[in-house]
């Protein structure tokens, strides 16, 4: 009882301190949008030319899959970042000199992470209800069918992706932003594998996202009424047809089998939690830390002499020249701290790929080897107006002189380097090959880059909001072929006259959001 004592009054004090924050609102808004896109019609579930009726069933699948799908995949960057804010503050070194345990600390914050994500839960479940009384072809609210999808499929879920948030923050190589990307491309990539599994196909409710049941489900009900149902699912919006039939479908019957599955990710999770215990510091940083050898010519340092009288200090007078100052020498400081810390390989990495497009056709780079360069330097680029905050030295850089017209210029024209210097082999192909578009494309996302990276890192404060909005912009526009957002050019012409001007709008943001923390 005293331990779980102990992990309810972490979990609650994180939990009332996270829904304070600015991010949780922001996301909180983010949920209502969808629930609002919903409610108009830009995202709907369909099965090729079949979609339910909007009852309290069909509403909540699919308020309950458009949960799974967006909270399962940003919710986690929301919730990361707990045991490390404990680690900045300095509140986890007090809780080191306290009995807690590992264990309890991590199921403290994993408690934590699940009440917050199923907040965000309840603001989409409500919003289904509203959705369901505006369509108005079923308004009788049947709780138990409407709620039974929140409960067996997104609530298990959710404690899976706050299991694995605490488990990135405690194995070292995942705390940062390399974690974020890899749970961003393991997102995408799983989603797929279980549905195409061939072992999770007849297990359907093992399926973490809870695709395969609801398809499943769906599907036998809308072929035992329609016999020329070709077996499509989708969930989306934009590129979905408008369904045209409609039919009853009254909910899944929930069976034992299938809630042990569903609640079996909750055992999951909890293990999760003891594995990241294995790897947790418990903010000692001897355990992440090795200490330096000390040389054998070292000795124990002897004490000053108190009697010895001090000599007058002498302060030399600062010339005109010591005071000057040299935009150059900031710019080349900024870009020193971009580069600071990569390793051999990174820069290996970098020429291949300068190699590769200097020896590939224009349209290969563009579609490619291009896309492969310009995320390769992500972390570098989210470092790009949050570095002073994130090591705590905003009071001393702040108080500088003219830091807003010198430092924010700097650290965008830094960016623009890093981006130009990865990009030099696509540059040279595209003169050799005389593709002016692919040029100017590139000349385009080359500014938009550090722009974004810029105004990201300013008002967030972190590097996490730079690597989410990078990584999906560069994920749907030239991976997926939507133009509006083909900031490269590899399926279009890069669109520059809405990049270029975007580009000029974040760095006024940008500049603006300095100006407010400067006057704070």
């Amino acid at each position: 009882m005293k331990s779980a004592r102990i992990i309810y009054h972490l979990a609650r004090a994180d939990f009332f301190e996270r829904v304070r924050r600015y991010s949780f609102l922001v996301m909180l808004g983010l949920v209502v949008f969808l629930g609002y896109q919903t409610a108009i019609g830009n995202m709907a579930l369909e099965l090729g030319q079949y979609r339910g009726e909007f009852n309290s069933a069909w509403v909540g699948a699919m308020m309950s899959l458009i949960g799974t799908f967006f909270i399962g995949w940003f919710g986690f960057y929301l919730v990361k970042g707990s045991v490390a804010r404990d680690r900045e503050t300095g509140v986890g070194q007090i809780m080191a000199t306290t009995p807690l345990t590992r264990p309890l600390y991590l199921l403290g914050k994993w408690l934590s992470n699940f009440a917050v994500l199923m907040a965000m839960v309840g603001v989409l479940a409500l919003a289904g209800i509203v959705i369901q009384l505006l369509q108005g072809e079923n308004t009788q609210i049947q709780l138990f069918a409407f709620l039974d999808p929140f409960v067996f499929i997104v609530m298990p879920l959710m404690a899976l992706v706050a299991a694995l948030a605490v488990l990135f923050e405690s194995i070292s190589f995942l705390q940062g932003g390399f974690g974020n990307i890899v749970y961003f491309f393991a997102f995408i990539m799983f989603v797929p594998l279980f549905m195409e599994n061939d072992t999770l196909s007849q297990y359907p409710a093992f399926e973490p996202m809870g695709l395969g049941l609801l398809s499943g489900e769906m599907g036998r009900a809308v072929s035992a009424i329609h016999p020329d149902y070709d077996g499509s699912f989708t969930l989306g919006g934009g590129i979905v047809e408008q369904a045209t039939t409609t039919f009853v479908w009254n909910g899944i019957a929930w069976t034992p089998e299938y809630i042990f599955a569903r609640f079996a990710l909750i055992v999951l999770a909890v293990g999760l939690i003891f594995l990241a215990a294995l790897f947790f510091d418990r903010f000692d940083p001897s355990r992440s830390k090795p200490r330096k050898a000390r040389s054998a010519s070292s000795s124990e340092p002897t004490p000053a002499s108190t009697s010895q009288a001090l000599p007058a200090p002498h302060l030399t007078p600062l010339n005109k020249s010591a005071n000057r100052f040299s935009f150059f020498t900031v710019l080349i400081a900024e870009l020193k701290l971009l580069l600071k810390g990569q390793r051999w390989w990174w820069y290996v990495v970098a020429l291949g790929i300068i190699v590769a497009c200097v020896a590939n056709p224009s349209t290969v780079v563009r579609e490619i080897v291009l896309p492969i360069a310009w995320v390769w330097p992500i972390l570098i680029w989210s470092s790009i107006g949050n570095r002073e905050i994130h090591n705590n030295v905003q009071q001393l850089t702040f108080s500088s002189a003219s830091p807003l017209w010198r430092q924010v210029p700097s650290q965008w024209l830094a960016g623009l380097i890093v981006t130009l210097l990865v990009s030099i082999g696509a540059i040279f192909r595209f003169i050799m090959d005389g593709d002016t578009v692919g040029l100017l494309a590139l000349l385009s996302g080359a500014i938009f880059i550090p722009s974004l990276a810029l105004a990201s890192g300013v008002w967030s404060g972190t590097s996490k909001l730079f690597e989410i909005l990078y990584m999906v912009i560069w994920y749907i526009g030239p991976l997926n072929k939507v133009p509006e957002l083909d900031y490269i050019g590899s399926h279009s012409n890069g669109r520059p006259e809405f990049f270029i001007p975007l580009s000029i709008a974040l760095i006024a943001f940008a500049i603006f959001g300095r100006a407010r923390q400067l006057r704070n």
